[in-house]
């Protein structure tokens, strides 16, 4: 699959979700400024932090959304931002956020890979060649500064060793921008630094590409567990795939990928539930955690990497896991109520910190728990601010989803997400529109205006039974096609298992697996889906999160009805409300997971206790 020349303008949740993200944090300025000072005050190198990655990953962020808004003030706000980070470089190309002394430590590579990265991207709409070219002149100067310091020579740095966490996995991930950077000036130096991080197997004493190549274990047992970081990595590995055209890595990616699939994501479509950890989370799911676990930097980093998986293989199982990820785990992390979390608040108190709006939560509870816990990578800035890395890598996600909603496919028209809005594509020569209530429901008007005949394929979710696509001929003129998926309640137990192993250590040697062991109740949940919307207990709808669950059914099927009414507190509105009996015939409520729990103080559940 490849990219059209498509133009959308979507009246769904995807642009809701795209018009918040731009008011409430991309088109302000000073948070801009003051991540960009960042690499001038250079004080990571004290803490060993990594304030350093927030300016590039809300850039990254920044410049998907622009891209299906077409947001004219974000686009100067975007341009603004690059041009001040131009004028961190220093006078041979170094750009850090870690002083000369320190550097090549803690997370200064992470936070260098973002701004490289952050800025590849940037220049896909970049209108202005000057600029593009100093751009171009500054990523060079940055990651020649690193691979001469970086690498097997004399007086070189080992890449897994220039951090003291998770074995280099950190480090690893700038593979990525680094054939990106190969991509944009064809300058072999590039791809010979890509091909020693590939060969130096992304962990210190893990070698991750040749376990995931083999394909024995699944990710949580490589050695190496942390989320977030491993799927950078293999990200990375794609794209020198792409370059190199060795099938060994393709292979070890895809390999990756369907293990992730097979053991890690849960119910609301994220990975990890010990911290941020891989670690069986299919089987672990209803384990009791009290607040870190289904992070949104993993959630983000999935939908993201299985953009670059459709692209690559067509298959739609990826447009799936990124349709599941972002109706359920992603909208559900929103802040939309300005909540200030619990661990920011005690901090405020303590430190005496000025307060700060977050987009973003940063975890999200499955069996029951609420919102709001505490705030993933929290950073204090010099100014007595602070900011999460949830927070910057979020507004990625509605990037992703919106900008492969439609795609292109030798020559045919591929629809993979069912927001409500119109696409022009090819400059106008076809135009679709779509009218739906999806999520919601599952009835789809599809019209199509057509200069040329083509073939449209249309995503059939895995939920609705078929998976894969339907493909239809399209003539030239007006057409139009309707789609009718069945919305039935899908349930899904919990997993029994006895024993597991897993890899929590984050540095020093490597040592043998913890080991853990199943309780009875974690098998006393059950979880609800109807289309791609998971459902949840909200307290607020009159029947606790925390209580037991029971479903009036007939011929074995669970009784319901869809509510018209989807109000349920202090005048906030589900996109989904669905009315059940339990039981001994008492009503109860349950909405869309992604807005149970918003006012980050109600208990919240997507697996329902049962008896």
């Amino acid at each position: 699959m490849n990219y059209l020349n498509v133009k959308p303008s979507l009246k769904g949740l995807c642009a809701d979700c795209g018009d918040f993200l731009i008011e409430n944090q991309l088109k302000k300025r000073d948070l801009w400024s003051k991540f960009v000072d960042q690499y001038r005050l250079q004080l990571n190198g004290v803490t060993g932090g990594y304030s350093g990655e927030y300016w590039g990953k809300m850039l990254r962020g920044g410049v998907l959304v622009y891209k299906f808004t077409q947001n004219e003030e974000l686009f100067e706000v975007l341009t603004e931002t690059v041009r001040d980070m131009l004028t961190t470089a220093e006078r041979d190309g170094r750009v850090s956020t870690y002083s000369r002394d320190t550097e090549f430590h803690g997370w200064d590579m992470w936070c260098r890979k973002y701004v490289i990265l952050s800025l590849e991207y940037y220049l896909d709409i970049c209108r202005d060649e000057k600029l593009s070219r100093e751009i171009i002149s500054f990523l060079r100067g940055a990651a020649d500064y690193i691979i001469d310091h970086i690498g097997l020579g004399e007086g070189q740095i080992h890449i897994n060793r220039t951090t003291n966490v998770w074995f280099g996995l950190n480090s690893s991930s700038i593979l990525e921008p680094m054939v990106r950077l190969y991509n944009i000036t064809g300058k072999k130096r590039y791809l010979d630094f890509a091909e020693y991080i590939v060969k130096s197997g992304f962990a210190e004493g893990y070698n991750i590409v040749e376990r995931a190549y083999e394909n024995l274990v699944l990710p949580y047992q490589y050695g190496v567990a942390k989320a977030y970081e491993m799927m950078s990595c293999f990200e990375g590995l794609l794209e020198f795939y792409l370059v190199t055209g060795i099938e060994k890595y393709k292979t070890a990616v895809l390999n990756f990928a369907h293990a992730v699939i097979d053991s890690e994501v849960t119910v609301i479509g994220s990975c990890g539930c010990t911290h941020e950890l891989f670690d069986h989370a299919k089987n672990r799911q209803t384990q009791y955690y009290f607040d870190i676990m289904q992070e949104t930097c993993v959630t983000v980093t999935w939908m993201k990497f299985c953009s670059r998986l459709l692209l690559l293989t067509g298959d739609s199982i990826f447009a799936d896991q990124i349709e599941h990820s972002f109706y359920n785990a992603y909208l559900g992390a929103l802040n939309t109520q300005d909540k200030d979390c619990d661990s920011v608040i005690e901090h405020i108190k303590e430190k005496g910190l000025v307060r700060t709006s977050f987009a973003f939560d940063s975890y999200s509870p499955l069996i029951p728990g609420k919102r709001g816990r505490r705030s993933g990578g929290f950073q204090v800035l010099h100014d007595k601010t602070y900011f999460g890395c949830c927070v910057c890598i979020g507004s990625a996600g509605a990037g992703i989803f919106a900008n492969h909603a439609v795609l292109g496919d030798d020559g045919k028209v591929v629809i993979n997400f069912y927001e409500k809005g119109s696409y022009e594509i090819d400059g106008g020569k076809i135009k679709i529109d779509i009218d739906t209530l999806y999520p919601a429901d599952g009835n789809i008007k599809i019209k199509v205006c057509s200069e040329v005949d083509f073939e449209l394929k249309l995503r059939i979710p895995k939920w609705a039974g078929d998976e894969g696509y339907s493909t239809v001929s399209v003539k030239k003129g007006e057409n139009e096609f309707e789609l009718s998926f069945d919305m039935s309640i899908r349930e899904t137990l919990p997993i029994t298992w006895d024993i597991d192993a897993l890899y929590t250590k984050c540095s020093g040697t490597v040592k043998p697996p913890i080991l853990v062991k199943h309780k009875e109740e974690e098998d006393r949940y059950i979880s609800l889906a109807r289309g791609p919307l998971v459902l949840a207990a909200d307290s607020r709808l009159g029947k606790d999160a925390f209580s037991e669950f029971s479903f009036k059914r007939e011929n074995g099927a669970i009784e319901y009805r869809v509510c018209e009414d989807k109000a349920f507190a202090d005048g906030e509105k589900a996109v989904l409300k669905c009315e059940f009996t339990a039981e001994d015939g008492t009503p109860f409520f349950l909405i869309n997971y992604s807005s149970a729990g918003k006012d980050w103080k109600t208990p919240i559940a997507a697996w329902l206790p049962t008896k």
